[in-house]
């Protein structure tokens, strides 16, 4: 579908066969979601604490170290509202002469600073994932947005998290964004919402829905298994570590994001001796809380680069 076809075409698709880190470059936001894992811990300000706020040239030298070790990577950069870091436009032109980029942006910039922003970005270097989030601005205003990255000649994709009040109004989303030729993907609500745990309480009408909406057939199967049952993924071989990590806003790198709660990280990027494994391991969880199943060996097979 063209929903898919677009990711897969520049190569943004969830897995890509290379080098991949998410990067969470700082805990600001302008928004204060309820379904956000921040939020609903009440985590913002203590994560502010952890973040570094360097020139662009600073953590370019940090890049470019791992360059050096590993080759180019896509670094999916997060936050917090990653737009909203001092000289974002700076630091992202910088990044981008080294690793491909995949932004995930609320778009809520204001827009003459956001047409400056992609000004200076390549659409083949960078990519933007634009998160709606219908507590903060309306459907309208914020396609609008997307849109303009598209006249740019960006791909955008629109994220969108089916918390539960928001399910009605999913569908409409959806094919507004869809007819316009504007991927729309879902994040999967994991929470608490009126004294129910989610996802286990959507009901089988609901999940059918949402795993309709979960596009990329490379893990659309995993996806499901993994995050929507929430099966098990202990034991299973994982090239996390590998051929991915998980970067917090202070350097700290960990295997991925699940050991980011409690383990010690597997090295810090400013550290020049830090290094990824050189081969996969058993995953010590239960339950894979974020996206990183992805990189189970089962999901990977024979396209895990190096097998």
């Amino acid at each position: 579908t063209h929903e898919v076809g677009v990711f897969e075409m520049r190569g943004w698709g969830l897995v890509e066969g290379g080098l991949s880190f998410t990067w969470d470059l700082w805990y600001a936001c302008n928004y204060r979601c309820s379904y956000c894992w921040w939020e609903m811990d009440g985590l913002w300000d203590e994560l502010a604490k952890q973040h570094k706020l360097l020139a662009p040239q600073e953590w370019a030298a940090v890049w470019r170290r791992v360059h050096a070790l590993h080759g180019e990577a896509m670094l999916d950069v997060l936050g917090g509202e990653p737009l909203l870091y001092p000289r974002a436009a700076e630091l992202f032109a910088e990044l981008a002469k080294l690793h491909r980029l995949r932004i995930t942006t609320n778009l809520s910039l204001e827009e003459a600073k956001l047409r400056a922003l992609i000004g200076g970005l390549s659409p083949e270097r960078v990519h933007l994932n634009a998160s709606f989030h219908p507590d903060f601005t309306d459907f309208e205003s914020f396609l609008s947005r997307v849109m303009l990255l598209k006249e740019a000649g960006f791909e955008p994709g629109v994220l969108f998290v089916p918390w539960p009040p928001f399910l009605t109004d999913m569908p409409r989303y959806r094919a507004e964004c869809v007819e316009r030729g504007i991927p729309f993907s879902v994040m999967v609500f994991q929470g608490l919402w009126q004294g129910r745990s989610y996802p286990d309480s959507y009901t089988p009408e609901q999940r059918a829905v949402i795993g309709g909406f979960m596009n990329n057939p490379r893990i659309k199967q995993a996806e499901v298994k993994y995050r929507l049952d929430q099966q098990s993924t202990a034991g299973k071989l994982c090239h996390a570590g590998r051929v991915y990590a998980n970067v917090k806003a202070n350097g700290d790198v960990y295997r991925c994001g699940q050991d980011a709660f409690g383990r010690q990280p597997m090295g810090n990027l400013f550290d020049p001796s830090f290094r990824l494994f050189d081969a996969p391991r058993p995953c010590p969880y239960a339950q894979c809380s974020c996206l990183e199943f992805k990189f189970l060996d089962e999901v990977l097979g024979a396209s895990a680069p190096g097998a």
